[in-house]
């Protein structure tokens, strides 16, 4: 289903791919707002520069995508993703089975599904059983509303937000992450880097507007991309959130005077020092 404009300014749905709710560049994303936090400059070439190159997916990204979609919504995963066949060499398997191999690959080709290696789908499988084999997470995840997309307005800037958790209950806000490193100290800076307390914020505050409850319960399942695949559960405690929502509503109020002065700074001019871990 596509978002009309009819639907209006707020709103929850939950039948939206995730292609037309990204498509939606009018309402600010946990991601754009970050991108004003780096700098006014790194906004406005990302979202508003008209001649703003195409922004192709990284191998990290396309990873993390093909998982949410074999974790949370597998009877989606055929209709977007295409597996290379494994590898074979025509002096190990002869020519019979190479031809079928050569015509596999080359039938791929044609496929306008996001095409993903045989050793990345054993690496998705592969994270898809460590997390079903913890009953934690198998329970954080269970009888719970996946993917829904909320719409709405933010009351101090005015500026129009969005957000998409992964996993939703009627007490719990529950993302699902994929990683490199998913330590409690690496996770702890990955959260500061790329707001995920902004984002538990902004869909707290989400629900709360839309759906007039309020939920404090927001929790991290946090995947590594390699072998063993460790896993960590994390509870952003409240404070966290409280802060996430101070970070994000200042920055609106920013973007907001940045629009209005069409004044897109970048880093500009600083005296730096040494940081107090190096001396």
């Amino acid at each position: 289903m596509k978002i009309t404009e009819n639907m209006g300014i707020s709103g929850v749905f939950n039948n939206i791919s995730n292609e037309d709710y990204h498509s939606r560049k009018e309402f600010l994303s946990r991601s754009a707002i970050m991108d004003f936090d780096k700098s006014a400059y790194t906004y406005w070439a990302k979202h508003i520069n008209p001649n703003r190159p195409k922004r192709d997916a990284t191998p990290n990204m396309e990873l993390g995508s093909a998982f949410h979609t074999l974790m949370l919504e597998p009877q989606l995963f055929d209709s977007h993703y295409a597996i290379e066949p494994k590898k074979v060499l025509l002096r190990d398997v002869g020519k019979e089975i190479y031809a079928a191999y050569k015509k596999e690959c080359e039938e791929l080709e044609n496929t306008k599904k996001t095409i993903i290696t045989y050793e990345t789908w054993e690496t998705l499988n592969a994270m898809m059983s460590k997390v079903q084999d913890n009953s934690t997470a198998m329970d954080l995840i269970s009888n719970s509303r996946i993917e829904n997309s909320f719409f709405w307005q933010d009351e101090e800037s005015g500026l129009f937000l969005k957000a998409r958790p992964d996993i939703l209950h009627e007490n719990m806000i529950v993302d699902l992450k994929t990683c490199f490193d998913a330590s409690p100290r690496a996770y702890q800076a990955e959260m500061v880097r790329y707001g995920y307390h902004v984002q538990g914020a902004m869909i707290r505050d989400a629900v709360e507007a839309i759906e007039g409850r309020r939920i404090n319960n927001v929790i991290n399942i946090c995947v590594e991309t390699k072998y063993p695949y460790n896993m960590g559960i994390y509870i952003l405690d409240e404070d966290a959130i409280d802060q996430g929502q101070i970070k994000y509503k200042q920055i609106l109020i920013a973007i907001k005077n940045a629009i209005e002065h069409n004044s897109f700074n970048d880093y500009g001019i600083k005296t730096i020092g040494l940081p107090k871990w190096a001396i």
